[in-house]
């Protein structure tokens, strides 16, 4: 199932692209065909195409006998009248449904295409052929330089036959093959610039014949089920810009020899089962935009070296086993958007450098064994994120890192919150996610929660905070998701009146006491989860409760508090509600008819 998936990475954006192409074509085909009349056996071979195929959203309706194969939808011809280019795209999905291909659209994989001896390029997008494989006859396709075979059902294995279109330029795959091995006659497509067979199955090594590809530029594997090392002499493919490896079963280490590709740009080998160092020598690939090498078993530290990579847009060495330190270099990528280093063994401090880098970058560094200060320096990364979450990090909270979207530090060792800086004004406070639970936070909240305005989700929950909840807090204008819970607040529920937007509140086991009281039910109005439970809150229930709650709709966990009295009728009407838990209180009396006969859990009244 992850390999599927992984398949399908970016299959909605190049659904679009290859729709964009049939429009181009469409028009192509209009201009270059206004003086064309179609080959006879070009037009009866497109005919036997169509006839064997289902046509749902009458994409193939001018293919019609005895008129022009030349205007024909999808078809472009040379002045001779010859068919060289076709382009048979599936219908778009109508307005409001999901980007998916329709699988009526769908037919036999037509062999008779295998005589448009003059045809250059092919391209087949989104259609269901059922598992049926590629036709030998296509062999005579030797004037073809495109071929795309996109998300087709494709079945069997692909033919050594494809070793005939000797013309080919562009190889584009995505089926759903038999396990098979590369056949080597695909070495003898000698002027290959782009070669993407994808989720194809195919196994075994890549064969070093490929090595005669001199002229390749992007090269793309992903998402079969390869193996054995990475051969060295990938690196003597002096034109590659992409090389694209990912979710394979590679193993051993990464070859030195990838470094002297000087025009790569992107380096994706990730999900596979990689050992040793990185390389120190891909630091000086210059033009590299992406390096993804998640997902392995590399070990050792990060090589300085990357820091050299002044291009680099995305760095993705997370779920490794990497150890020692952040190189301090890293921040030297003033181009990077996402450094990715999770799920690792590093240790030390954060490195103050990293807070050179960019504006909006994303930064994510948990599950690792970091320790020390976070640095102020990060707060200058403005709009971007931390997540840090997982570590061993001590000491306060940064006030800078109010001017970010984003920060996680959850499971850490912090115990600060007062600023030791000037808060940042509204208009720089942009933080929407503040997680810092589970630290070890004490005293009451800081005032300074009430500035965060943007905030959309602020975690507190597990620390040692005390005192009352700020209303100020409660009223922040986009907050959605607020947790104070396992906190020693020992207070009561705020009495003053006010509206909130938050929509799932949980204070549960926070030695809350005293009564739940209307006023503060009813000023939630969006409210979808409430988690009261493990509290002192003791005498009865409002009368109202039901219409200070009518709108919620999720759950209500009152339990293991010492409520008292009646479960006043009015809790009927909460007709909404998936979860309602009043268990281990004192309740008296009866349960109220209808909510006695509902659906809803009600563990034990007493």
């Amino acid at each position: 199932m992850p390999k599927q998936l992984g398949s399908r990475r970016g299959g909605k954006r190049r659904w679009w692209i290859v729709s964009l192409l049939g429009v181009i074509l469409t028009l192509l085909a209009r201009f270059c065909n206004a003086a064309a009349t179609c080959s006879t056996a070009d037009s009866e071979a497109l005919l036997i195409f169509k006839a064997g195929f289902n046509d749902p959203g009458n994409i193939l309706a001018t293919w019609v006998n005895g008129t022009d194969c030349c205007s024909w939808t999808g078809v472009v011809c040379d002045s001779s009248g010859r068919v060289i280019r076709l382009s048979v795209l599936s219908p778009p999905p109508q307005r409001g449904q999901p980007l998916v291909r329709n699988p009526n659209f769908s037919g036999v994989v037509g062999a008779s295409l295998g005589s448009l001896t003059s045809l250059r390029s092919l391209d087949l997008t989104n259609v269901n052929f059922s598992g049926s494989p590629i036709p030998v006859a296509w062999e005579g396709l030797v004037n073809l330089n495109f071929l795309q075979l996109f998300s087709t059902s494709l079945g069997g294995r692909i033919p050594g036959a494809i070793g005939k279109l000797v013309l080919l330029e562009t190889l584009n795959i995505f089926g759903n093959f038999l396990p098979h091995t590369l056949p080597t006659e695909i070495c003898q497509l000698t002027r290959l610039q782009t070669v993407d067979i994808e989720a194809d199955q195919i196994t075994g090594s890549l064969p070093a014949c490929i090595s005669a590809w001199k002229n390749v530029s992007v090269i793309r594997f992903t998402a079969n089920n390869l193996s054995g090392p990475i051969p060295p002499f990938l690196g003597d493919l002096s034109a590659l810009t992409i090389l694209d490896l990912s979710n394979n079963h590679f193993s051993g280490e990464i070859p030195s020899t990838l470094a002297k590709l000087s025009n790569l740009q992107v380096l994706l080998l990730s999900e596979n089962r990689l050992t040793g160092q990185i390389p120190p020598a891909l630091g000086t690939i210059a033009p590299l935009i992406s390096l993804s090498l998640n997902q392995n078993l590399l070990s050792g530290s990060i090589p300085p070296l990357l820091g050299s990579l002044q291009h680099l847009f995305g760095l993705d060495l997370s779920t490794n086993h990497l150890n020692g330190t952040i190189p301090a270099e890293l921040g030297n990528l003033e181009a990077l958007q996402t450094l990715t280093l999770y799920s690792n063994r590093l240790t030390g401090n954060i490195p103050s450098e990293l807070g050179n880098m960019s504006p909006g970058v994303e930064i994510d560094i948990s599950n690792n064994f970091l320790s020390g200060l976070i640095p102020q320096s990060l707060g200058n990364l403005v709009q971007g994120s931390l997540t840090a979450s997982n570590n061993r990090l001590t000491g306060g909270f940064p006030i800078g890192l109010l001017k970010l979207g984003s920060v996680i530090l959850s499971h850490n060792l912090l115990s600060n919150l007062s600023p030791t800086d000037p808060l940042p004004s509204s208009d720089q406070t942009t933080l929407s996610f503040l997680h810092l639970d589970y630290n070890r936070f004490t005293g009451p909240f800081p005032t300074w929660l009430s500035n965060l305005t943007q905030a959309i989700v602020i975690l507190l929950n597990n620390n040692n905070f005390t005192g009352s909840i700020p209303v100020s807090l409660l009223i922040l204008p986009q907050l959605n998701f607020l947790n104070l819970s396992s906190n020693p607040l020992a207070t009561q529920l705020p009495a003053a009146r006010f509206t909130s937007n938050v929509g799932i509140l949980d204070v549960h086991s926070s030695g809350l006491h005293g009564a739940i009281i209307s006023s503060f039910l009813s000023s939630f109005p969006n409210l979808f989860q409430l988690f009261l439970q493990h509290n002192h809150l003791s005498g009865p229930l409002p009368a109202d409760i039901g219409s200070a709650l009518s709108h919620i709709i999720g759950t209500l966990d009152l339990s293991y508090n010492n409520l008292t009295g009646t479960v006043p009728s009015s809790i009927s009407n909460l007709t909404f509600l998936t979860s309602l838990d009043l268990s281990h209180n004192n309740f008296t009396g009866p349960v109220p008819h209808t909510l006695e006969a509902s659906t809803k859990s009600i563990n034990k009244i007493i």
